[in-house]
C-alpha cells in the first residue's frame, strides 16, 4: 500500500480573485470584498478525475490517504468516493498556515511516500519546509500566484500526474519551489525569490515550468 498524505489550503487563491493579488495575510479583507473559496473545488475535480482514472487497475485499491479534517482534507476525498482515509490532524476554527505544517509534520512521522497539496506557492514553501527532498510532493493549482515546479498544470493534468506515478509510468525529478512576495507586489513591485528544492512526480508535459524571472536567488534553508 501506498500512504499519501493529503492536505488543502482552503483559503488559497481568495485574495487574488477580489483584486488582493494574493491571500497571504489579507484573507479577512478578502472575505470582506465577496471572496468565495476555490481551492476545495479544485481539490475535488482532482480527486474524481484520478478516481475515474484508477477504476478498474491494479492500482486502485493501493493507496491509503492521510489526512487533515473537514475542509483540509477528509471532506473532498470522502466525496470523491475514497475510502481508505486515516485523519492525523485536527484543523483550528479557522485553518492556517500552522495547519498545513502541523498536518504535513504528521504525515512525515507516519512515514508517507508522497504528500499531495491544494494550494499556491505559500503553501508549497509551507510544506517543503518540512519535507525537504526527502518526501517528494505533487501540488493541485488553485493560488494565484504560481510560479514553483510542483504543481500539475490543471488539476485534471495533476491526477493523470499522480495516476500515472501509482503505475510506476513515471518517476521523480528536482524541481524549483519559489514565491512572489505580495506585499511587494501590492506595492507593483516584482520580487521573486528562489527559496528550495523538492522533488516531484515528473512529467514534463503536464507540470508547470518554474518561471524564470526570479530575483535574489539565494536559497534559504
Amino acid at each position: 500500500m501506498l500512504r499519501i498524505g493529503f492536505v488543502i489550503n482552503p483559503i488559497a487563491g481568495m485574495g487574488g480573485r477580489v483584486g488582493l493579488k494574493g491571500t497571504d495575510g489579507v484573507v479577512t479583507e478578502a472575505e470582506r470584498r465577496g471572496a468565495a473559496p476555490v481551492a476545495n473545488a479544485r481539490a475535488l475535480e482532482m480527486l474524481q478525475a484520478l478516481e475515474s482514472l484508477l477504476a478498474g487497475t491494479s492500482c486502485q485499491d493501493t493507496v491509503t490517504w492521510l489526512t487533515a479534517d473537514g475542509n483540509m482534507g477528509h471532506d473532498a476525498l470522502r466525496a470523491a468516493g475514497f475510502t481508505a482515509i486515516e485523519i492525523l490532524h485536527r484543523c483550528r476554527n479557522v485553518a492556517s498556515a500552522l495547519d498545513t505544517t502541523g498536518a504535513t509534520e504528521n504525515f512525515i512521522a507516519s512515514r508517507v511516500d508522497l504528500v499531495v497539496f491544494c494550494g499556491g506557492d505559500g503553501t508549497a514553501r509551507d510544506i517543503c519546509s518540512i519535507t525537504g527532498e526527502a518526501t517528494p510532493i505533487l501540488g493541485i493549482p488553485a493560488g494565484v500566484k504560481m510560479y514553483s515546479g510542483v504543481f500539475g498544470v490543471t488539476p485534471h493534468r495533476t491526477a493523470e500526474i499522480l495516476a500515472r506515478y501509482l503505475a510506476q509510468q513515471i518517476g521523480l525529478a528536482r524541481v524549483e519551489i519559489v514565491d512572489l512576495d505580495e506585499d511587494k507586489y501590492r506595492k507593483d513591485e516584482w520580487a521573486v525569490r528562489l527559496y528550495m528544492s523538492a522533488r516531484c512526480p515528473f512529467e514534463p508535459n503536464y507540470v508547470q515550468a518554474a518561471k524564470a524571472l526570479v530575483s535574489g536567488q539565494d536559497k534559504k534553508r
